[in-house]
């Protein structure tokens, strides 16, 4: 969401590129650390304190991930940032986190995991949008070519390419997991232990 987002961002006097290898990091902070709070509430469950733990953990990693991404950006210019809004936004990611990891162990049924999944959606855009909003951009005087190498596209597509395909498998797996579709009520029914019948 943030890369395909940036695509759409533009300074109006100055080209942007991005810097391959710092946009690479940035995409393994959000891998790692929803991989580590995933696997955190997946093994040690939705107690408080572990919760908040990993949303906390969780939460911090996909702002580190916007934020280093926008590091990476190649501009003939400089970022500033509101700070009160940056601490929006991060709050807004350990909030969404937090919320998203209880989620993913607790949430049953098809329609309640497609609730959750559209207020995670706005919650996730939501943070981007708020950081995107305590940016300012600083011109520097201009030197032609200093930030026209490189289309943001031709560095940001590529790395889509695995995250797209992860999610297509994943979404495939969601929609015919009959645990998530059936709700625990009618999954229960089939755990229960069947009476012996006495002859």
């Amino acid at each position: 969401m943030h890369f395909i987002g940036m695509l759409g961002f533009t300074v109006r006097e100055t080209g942007i590129g991005y810097d391959g290898p710092l946009t690479l990091a940035s995409l393994l902070f959000a891998v790692v650390s929803v991989g580590v709070g995933v696997g955190a509430v997946a093994y040690r469950g939705t107690r408080l304190p572990v919760l908040l733990t990993a949303g906390l953990f969780t939460g911090l990693g996909v702002a580190g991930m916007h934020y280093t991404g926008m590091a990476a950006m190649r501009m003939d210019g400089s970022l500033d940032y509101d700070l009160p809004t940056v601490a929006v936004s991060v709050a807004i990611a350990v909030v969404a986190a937090t919320a998203a990891l209880w989620a993913a162990v607790s949430v049953r049924g098809l329609s309640a995991a497609i609730g959750a999944s559209l207020v995670m959606g706005v919650a996730v855009t939501g943070m981007h949008y708020t950081g995107m909003a305590a940016l300012s951009v600083r011109l520097h005087a201009h030197v032609p070519g200093a930030a026209e190498a490189g289309s943001p596209a031709s560095v940001v597509l590529p790395m889509l390419v695995a995250p797209l395909v992860f999610l297509i498998v994943a979404g495939t797996i969601v929609m015919f997991d009959p645990l998530l579709i059936l709700g625990d009520d009618e999954a229960d029914i089939d755990r229960r232990p069947r009476r012996a019948v006495l002859r």
